[in-house]
This record gives structure tokens, sequence and C-alpha cells, in this order.
């Protein structure tokens, strides 16, 4: 139990610090560095912390499609962190309305996620 509260507070930490980090590659602000750091950092903490639940409990793989359908969101926005830490180590300049579409893609994908996640429902 503790584990899966744990990986809760991280993937919501997570979803902020993600959508804080594309909001302020959007409007160039100074603090995107820190929220660079801290949006990779709690992605690294979800891949570990959910890593630990399914060893600990390896039949949820088969407890139904709810588990592969959040796992692939998760990646998709594991992805995306990497593409926008990828933008920002190498300085590069995308358009503010792509920033707009990363920023709702991401909103919903979290929440999607955390729906699963806390209902399992199929």
């Amino acid at each position: 139990m503790f584990y899966y509260v744990l990986h809760i507070i991280t993937v919501v930490s997570w979803s902020i610090f993600l959508l804080q980090f594309i909001k302020s590659l959007q409007n160039d602000t100074q603090d995107k560095f820190i929220f660079f750091i801290l949006s990779l950092f709690f992605m690294a903490v979800v891949l570990f912390v959910g890593t630990k639940l399914m060893l600990l409990a390896p039949g949820i793989a088969k407890s139904g499609g709810w588990i592969h359908v959040k796992l692939s969101f998760a990646v998709l926005m594991i992805i995306e962190n990497l593409v926008l830490a990828f933008i920002y180590l190498k300085h590069k300049i995308i358009s503010s309305k792509l920033y707009e579409i990363m920023y709702w893609v991401s909103y919903i994908s979290f929440m999607i996620m955390l729906f699963l996640s806390l209902l399992k429902p199929f």
C-alpha cells in the first residue's frame, strides 16, 4: 500500500513539474532549469516506484487492460519529457502552438493515467 500511495504522489508531482516545464519553455522564463531537473527527477522516481510495484505484484499485468493502457500513456509521457529535455539542452526553438498542444496532451494523458490507476475500470 505504501508504494501505491507513493506512486500516485510521484505521478502527480511529475505531472505538475512537466506541465510547468512546458509552460516555462513556451514563455522562455528563467525558472525552466529547475522544472527541467524536477520533471526528470520525478520521472525517474515514477519509473523506480512503478517497477517496484510491478515486481511486488506481478499478477497485476494480467489483471486487465487498464494497466496496459496506463503504461502506454506513461511511455508517451516519458518520450515527451525526454524530447522536451533535448529541446531545452540544445536551445531549439519550436512554435508556441506546439508547446500548447504538448501541454494539453500531457494534461489529458496524466488525468487518464490517474483515472486508470485509481478506478481500474477494465
